[in-house]
């Protein structure tokens, strides 16, 4: 485990990818949290790197950790909300997913007076189901109870830095999500995933308080590879696809742990 992440941590410094685009100030915290960055990104760009999932989700949890931590504590926020299941489109014909009651937990890491390193699980138990066009005959409606499944590990920027009992913020992550079917007639598939959130914090002691968001969620899968060329140039790129497009609210308790 260390070793590899010792060859992460080589890759980020070399010209395999170009991490420091990413670097936005000299401040010595965001240098801390461009390494952070940099290291995600090479979880889901290079492939040569061989992590199983086991090993990805300690490395998620424990970089945050290497952080240089801002005065304020650690802080649990265990919570629950209603989730959107949303649906697939395929060829055959339409997968859909229940919405249902989620629940999870994050943990943040304060990295800065306004900018907190966030770890979050979030599950969702419903039902899913596979409706097949017209024309496909030897395929037939299908049911199965499904768990979907998500770990994201990103940042939670604060409106504004003063320390005040009432704190809205904005969330960004990255991570990974897996859908868990009852029915072996349904694969378990995963996928890369990003999420997106707008919430507040609201303090009712120095310690204890609850925290609210909505968030956008973002499963995706990578449709392929492209090449083009013309007049103006020529280049690559790598096209992918939402699929499916979910969202969630939630609340729940905050537990600051430390000064």
């Amino acid at each position: 485990m260390i070793a590899q992440l010792k060859q992460l941590i080589r890759l980020c410094n070399s010209n395999i990818l170009n991490c420091r685009e990413y670097d936005i100030t000299n401040d010595k915290y965001y240098t801390q949290l461009n390494n952070y960055i940099c290291l995600l990104l090479i979880l889901s760009k290079a492939k040569h790197v061989m992590l199983n999932k086991t090993k990805l989700f300690l490395l998620a949890v424990l970089i945050p950790f290497v952080l240089p931590a801002q005065s304020g504590g650690i802080e649990l926020a265990p919570f629950a909300g209603y989730m959107f299941g949303g649906s697939v489109n395929y060829y055959e014909g339409k997968l859909k997913i229940e919405n249902g009651m989620n629940y999870g937990a994050s943990l943040l890491v304060p990295v800065h007076s306004f900018l907190d390193v966030e770890v979050n699980y979030t599950r969702m138990s419903s039902k899913a189901s596979f409706s097949p066009y017209y024309g496909y005959p030897n395929l037939n409606y299908a049911e199965t109870n499904l768990a979907t499944n998500y770990i994201q590990v990103g940042g939670i920027s604060k409106f504004y830095s003063q320390n005040t009992r009432i704190t809205p913020f904005g969330s960004v992550s990255l991570g990974a999500t897996w859908f868990v079917p009852e029915d072996n007639r349904f694969s378990t598939v995963w996928r890369f995933s990003a999420a997106v959130g707008l919430g507040v914090k609201v303090m009712f002691t120095d310690n204890i308080g609850i925290m609210l968001r909505g968030r956008l969620l973002m499963p995706m899968y990578f449709g392929g590879v492209y090449m083009y060329g013309g007049t103006g140039g020529a280049g690559a790129g790598v096209s992918t696809v939402v699929a499916p497009l979910q969202g969630d609210f939630n609340g729940g308790l905050l537990i600051k742990i430390g000064n």
